[in-house]
């Protein structure tokens, strides 16, 4: 098939599987952006070994009544965001060469990684025009307001384009960089999420008390680690209606941070909540989705993306070349932008023909786009068991539960084992334990006695790493990855 041709099946097959989505909410605005550079003045903040006041640069992206194909924004515009969000008053010559060695880098990953962008330069992305409009006038209406969460210690116009889609179809999207506590690196975990909700709820007050800016509902959107910060935001603030997550870490093993934090109740999460996973389902028992209490939950799964894939580096990359054949992570995170378009419409606005859409797209798989049902309930009752008490009184109540409801018990030898993956790093003596209980549950399992003497070999215990290894052997002679662990115990 021609090139032509070929660009003309994949935008067709974007336009039928897409039709349900774009017309219950489509961009009737133009889009507006503007930052704001404050300072936080009850939180210090260490910048090139000086401690100053926390500095916080707020992306603002809002709907416009201007819808010309002039005045837009160029990428740089962002890009130069980047280099200044912890000096406000960096030097021009010194902003254009990290903004032009940043797209250098991430071109340079694009083309070699997914063959993105081949023709580009640099400077022809930077230059290329964005949505967004800057400082143009924010149209009448009281619109809702999305709270942007980005990923570790990175900046919100990592995903600018969703923003933009928020707001041309009627939404303010509000964002702050993502730091630590009290510099931009995120060194400690629990305090890194609870800095980050900490510069959320200053800039909502900005939004608030500064711009005087009037809004309806608020929902919040989490990338990555920005998913920690936007679970603890909706327990603790009462008027967030819906929240959409990115890939975020909540669902993976920076769960188990959660459970330490004092705002952490499950109690709470009675709104919906609607989760994009990248490609590897099998890499989590999604805990967090697993463990709220709200009735109205989707999840889907990306199967094209890694979790890198969540940000808009690479979907405006493509878009740069248009001529080119769009490549399948940008249709992905096309699909992503309309689906959070289309939840915030459906959860903030109340729109029923996006509530309908919403419940269709829990049947409607695509290439692209697959609905996943879930259930690993009974494996994140264990994991919440374990972190509210300890290891051992988890696994004797799983037994005790076993027991009394046989017909109804639901966990599989996969699930153990992924729960005892997700304790590895921090935990491994409760990793351990867990290995171990699942050996007892599935002894003819040679993944069950080969995850066991992983851990064990991990741990120092080679004696006990060799039997459990030897064990998953016999019963799996041909695997490989068992012969080169016991090799490696030979050594």
């Amino acid at each position: 098939m021609k090139t032509s041709n070929m660009k003309y099946a994949v935008v067709l097959l974007l336009v039928i599987s897409s039709s349900l989505l774009s017309k219950n909410k489509s961009e009737n605005y133009g889009v507006g952006f503007n930052f704001y550079q404050v300072y936080d003045t009850t939180q210090l903040y260490i910048y090139n070994q000086d401690t100053i006041f926390r500095p916080l640069l707020i992306h603002l992206w809002y709907p416009t009544e201007v819808k010309t194909d002039n005045d837009q924004m160029s990428y740089k515009q962002y890009i130069d965001l980047i280099s200044m969000r912890e000096y406000f008053s960096k030097p021009k010559e010194e902003t254009d060469s990290e903004s032009l060695n940043f797209i250098n880098a991430y071109s340079g990953f694009a083309k070699k990684q997914y063959g993105i962008g081949l023709n580009l330069s640099a400077e022809q992305i930077l230059a290329t025009p964005v949505k967004a409009r800057l400082k143009s006038p924010i149209a009448k209406g009281n619109f809702p307001l999305i709270i942007y969460a980005p990923s570790n210690s990175k900046t919100s116009e990592q995903n600018h384009i969703i923003c933009e889609s928020l707001a041309g179809s009627g939404f303010v999207v509000l964002s702050v960089a993502s730091a630590g506590q009290n510099s931009i690196n995120r060194d400690d975990t629990k305090s890194s999420i609870l800095a980050q909700v900490n510069d959320m709820e200053y800039i909502l007050n900005y939004l608030e008390n500064k711009l005087k800016i009037q809004y309806s509902n608020i929902g919040l959107m989490g990338f990555s680690s920005g998913g920690l910060a936007t679970s603890i935001f909706q327990m603790k603030h009462e008027n967030v209606k819906a929240v959409f997550g990115l890939d975020g870490g909540h669902e993976y093993s920076t769960y188990l941070f959660l459970h330490q934090l004092k705002d952490y109740d499950l109690s709470k999460t009675t709104v919906p909540y609607c989760f994009m996973a990248n490609k590897n389902l099998d890499f989590s028992i999604y805990p967090y989705f697993n463990s709220i209490k709200t009735n109205e939950k989707w999840f889907f799964r990306m199967p094209y993306l890694t979790h890198n894939d969540f940000a808009s580096y690479w979907a405006f990359f493509d878009s740069c070349n248009k001529d080119s054949v769009q490549n399948n992570i940008s249709i992905s995170y096309q699909y992503i932008s309309d689906y959070a378009v289309t939840f915030f419409d459906a959860t903030l606005n109340n729109n029923l023909n996006s509530k309908k859409a919403l419940d269709s797209l829990s049947s409607l798989k695509n290439e692209f786009v697959i609905p996943e049902k879930v259930d690993y309930s009974q494996a994140a009752n264990l994991l919440n068991t374990y972190l509210g008490n300890n290891i051992d009184s988890a696994i004797s109540i799983y037994k005790k539960n076993k027991s009394k409801k046989e017909s109804t018990y639901n966990y599989s030898e996969n699930e153990i084992n992924i729960l005892g993956k997700m304790l590895y790093d921090k935990y491994l003596d409760d990793s351990i334990k867990l290995f171990y209980f699942n050996t007892e549950e599935y002894p003819n399992s040679w993944l069950a006695h080969f995850y066991l003497g992983y851990a064990y070999k991990a741990k120092g215990n080679l004696s006990l790493a060799k039997t459990s290894l030897l064990k998953a052997q016999e019963l799996n002679p041909e695997e490989e990855e068992t012969k080169k662990l016991l090799s490696e115990l030979e050594k």
